[in-house]
């Protein structure tokens, strides 16, 4: 395994459409993207057009991501999430929870939701977000734990993790299988004014910012993560700059970060693994 299997989440590339995003990610090294529904909704491509240029550049679909209440029970939106992992394949969804609702509320419906994944072959992370109502590692784990799903886990970001607080102790109790997927990024050294500002427009490459990022890294390795890695950065400055140029330094910065921790990031295989 080497670090060639990382991977590119939507939102580090989240100005370029479909096809640039694509080419520009294959073109820096990433073996797979993330998406949006968003991105998938408004490509304005059909599915096998979708295949095809994935497959010319040789990439895959890791993740699947949308903010909804999914505590209400199921959702349009999960019609497009499934037809995708039907018919292109992606391996997990990333959902964290911005609507109030008591922890001991969203185990049932995690567990729904995780079923209603699972008639897809899809595994679900929750992610845990410090300015959304699930905003720790430990609430996360408890509704996962609580739900007890075999295809529930939960969505490891660094940015959360710096900015939460959390400690690599509190992985104690939390089974590695549980580490759906691990995201990097950065952050910088005081946090600002408005944490949900800050984390979608000044995230930091890994490795390039105040955050243990090593450490924590080796910890994950310590305790037996062996998750897919993605880079994730949120950053109006990369936005700024041409996807070809984004994505080539976040895969320089994400390989080269791994590297120095000495972690690998795992292959990984989608819901359609074998049809590609």
């Amino acid at each position: 395994m080497t670090t060639v299997f990382l991977n590119c989440s939507a939102n580090t590339l989240r100005t370029a459409d479909l096809p640039t995003r694509v080419a520009a990610a294959a073109r820096a090294g990433f073996a797979g993207i993330g998406l949006r529904v968003s991105d998938y909704l408004h490509a304005n491509m059909p599915d096998g057009q979708i295949r095809d240029l994935l497959d010319q550049h040789g990439l895959r679909v890791l993740e699947m991501e949308h903010n909804w209440d999914w505590a209400k029970g199921e959702d349009p939106v999960e019609e497009a999430m499934f037809s995708f992992a039907d018919r292109i394949g992606i391996r997990h969804l990333n959902v964290p929870m911005f609507a109030e609702h008591p922890l001991p509320e969203l185990v049932e419906p995690f567990g729904a939701l995780c079923d209603r994944a699972a008639e897809h072959g899809v595994l679900v992370g929750f992610e845990f977000l410090p300015y959304s109502h699930v905003r720790t590692l430990d609430e996360a784990w408890r509704v996962v734990s609580a739900a007890n799903r075999p295809n529930g886990g939960i969505t490891l970001d660094l940015w959360h993790w710096f900015r939460s607080g959390a400690r690599t102790q509190d992985l104690a109790g939390i089974p590695p299988s549980a580490i759906t997927t691990l995201q990097l990024c950065d952050v910088l050294p005081q946090p600002g004014p408005d944490l949900t500002d800050e984390a979608r427009h000044r995230r930091l490459l890994p490795g390039r910012g105040a955050g243990d990022t090593l450490g924590v890294l080796r910890a994950l390795r310590e305790h037996g993560v062996n998750a897919p890695v993605s880079v994730e950065v949120f950053s109006d400055d990369l936005d700024a700059r041409p996807a070809a140029e984004a994505a080539r330094l976040a895969f320089d910065a994400g390989a080269l970060t791994l590297g120095r921790a000495g972690v690998t990031a795992p292959s990984w295989t989608t819901t359609l693994e074998e049809g590609r």
